[in-house]
């Protein structure tokens, strides 16, 4: 049952990304995983539920964690970074964020829900639960807890990630999504170094 659920969820994203969500029919989905569109409902509702469960692989695939905000000592087991209250591990949470985000498969999917947002208005909430807000919960958790080992009152973590993510996405975001360059490793450290020193800056500032 589950294997054949993961043939199922496999080819839909495959197809979703290949064609996306509008174009990749039921039928292809079935014939891409050798199995019945009867099949297909008995494990999802309907084509939004599959498109979810796309999502969800997505973020257990490839840096889970990263998505699905867990415990603060979850957080720290996974990544050292957690625990480092200083500018070098906010360089190091704004690395870890940005290799997710220009991931080849989340951009592939932020382009799907991107193109077909306006026919099917589900798809970006699903992109928010399943994905978007797990990146900003973490960040909110990592900068909740710094402000506090930093005495950084009244620093609200929320805001401050928004404007982390801000200064992280700026510029380059749009330009991996639409082609125009492509990022190495090299870029996306060097990226996040420069976005966490204004960031830093910013943060030092808020204390009372």
């Amino acid at each position: 049952m589950a294997q054949k659920r993961g043939a199922i969820v496999a080819a839909a994203r495959d197809g979703f990304l290949g064609r996306g969500y509008s174009e990749a029919s039921m039928d292809s989905i079935a014939a891409s995983a050798s199995v019945s569109v009867k099949t297909i409902y008995s494990h999802f509702r309907n084509k939004a539920e599959l498109f979810s469960a796309v999502l969800e692989a997505a973020c257990t695939d490839q840096d889970g964690l990263f998505t699905h905000a867990r415990t603060d000592n979850e957080l720290a087991t996974k990544f050292a970074w957690f625990q480092d209250a200083s500018l070098r591990g906010l360089a190091e949470a704004g690395e870890q964020y940005l290799t997710h985000l220009l991931s080849a498969e989340q951009v592939a999917l932020y382009r799907v829900v991107t193109r077909d947002s306006e026919r099917f208005p589900e798809l970006g909430q699903l992109y928010q639960t399943n994905i978007a807000h797990g990146r900003t919960k973490i960040l909110v958790a990592y900068l909740a807890r710094t402000a506090h080992i930093n005495n950084w009152k009244p620093a609200d973590p929320r805001k401050s990630a928004r404007i982390f993510e801000a200064l992280l996405r700026a510029d380059v975001f749009e330009e991996v999504l639409h082609g125009v360059r492509a990022v190495d490793p090299e870029a996306i450290a060097k990226r996040a170094r420069a976005a966490s020193q204004v960031a830093w800056r910013l943060l030092e500032g808020s204390t009372e």
